[in-house]
């Protein structure tokens, strides 16, 4: 991977830190995804039909199926990433989210994509793995076990569904060659038709939402969907296992963010093991 690129995920790691920092700090729920998709679909929309207009997309059936199989992977993956952020903290669900990510990543792009790791890579990931678990508390005393352990559940599942939509997302970009942007835009008005029947009735909870959050809602939503957007064109320039595990960095600033502006405990192992998993991104970057 080549120095730009590497320098280009590493912002599009801060990036995907900083906006799920803001998500953390925002409640509601299935009413914030719904929100924020509706907020997303507004502001990506005149881009994406400027990309159309010039460029021209093919609506082949195959084509088609991938965006809206993306978009259903990116649905489960907002909603469950919320409902962990309500139920545990953002320096436990985060970093274990993002940690094993890469790790289910790599194995998905040697097994599905063909790619191969060397066996500096398989170090780099020992380190990851070591990281995830101090992490999730190997060793440690909390005043709340059971949500840290809730935070752990929720963190590994997401990390599930963030490698399943990694490899799939670097498949579609780089062999079918569908843009990043409208692979992107197609998952949030996909979002919204699916969510609006089971948020109709909430209306006053979402106004309140955005009457107290508007400024942190559309920082999100311009801030998401670029940092996604940066890691698919990097996909495009570099092996997946090696982008992957790369943007994980975000793992860091996670932690910070959650242990010092949060005020959440157990900030010093925690970071620790963000700072293992960062070594192992090295490793694997190198």
């Amino acid at each position: 991977m080549s120095a730009d690129i590497l320098l280009l995920v590493v912002f599009s790691g801060f990036l995907h830190a900083g906006w799920n920092f803001l998500a953390k700090t925002i409640p509601g729920g299935t009413a914030f995804v719904w929100l924020i998709a509706v907020v997303m679909s507004i502001v990506l929309l005149p881009f994406s039909v400027v990309y159309v207009v010039m460029y021209g997309f093919d609506c082949s059936l195959v084509n088609v199926s991938v965006l809206l199989f993306t978009a259903l992977l990116h649905l489960v993956y907002f909603v469950l990433l919320q409902k962990g952020y309500e139920v545990a903290d953002l320096s436990v669900v985060y970093p274990l989210s993002r940690g094993t990510g890469p790790v289910f990543a790599t194995l998905g792009a040697v097994l599905f994509l063909q790619e191969e790791v060397s066996s500096l890579g398989v170090l780099g990931l020992s380190l990851v793995v070591l990281g995830v678990l101090l992490i999730a508390g190997l060793g440690q005393s909390t005043s709340d076990a059971s949500r840290r352990k809730t935070g752990v559940y929720y963190g590994l599942g997401i990390g599930i569904l963030i490698a399943t939509y990694t490899v799939w997302d670097g498949y579609a970009v780089r062999d079918l060659a569908i843009p990043p942007l409208l692979l992107e835009y197609t998952a949030h008005p996909f979002r919204v038709l699916t969510l609006t029947p089971l948020v109709r009735k909430r209306g006053p909870e979402i106004r309140a939402i955005w009457k107290k959050h508007w400024w942190k809602v559309l920082l999100i939503s311009l801030v998401s969907p670029l940092a996604f957007i940066l890691v698919l064109y990097a996909m495009r320039q570099a092996p997946v296992h090696l982008v992957a595990p790369a943007r994980e960095i975000s793992i860091v600033f996670g932690v910070i963010f959650g242990g010092k502006l949060l005020t959440e405990e157990n900030f010093w192992p925690r970071l620790v093991g963000a700072l293992l998993i960062l070594g192992g991104i090295v490793i694997l970057a190198v």
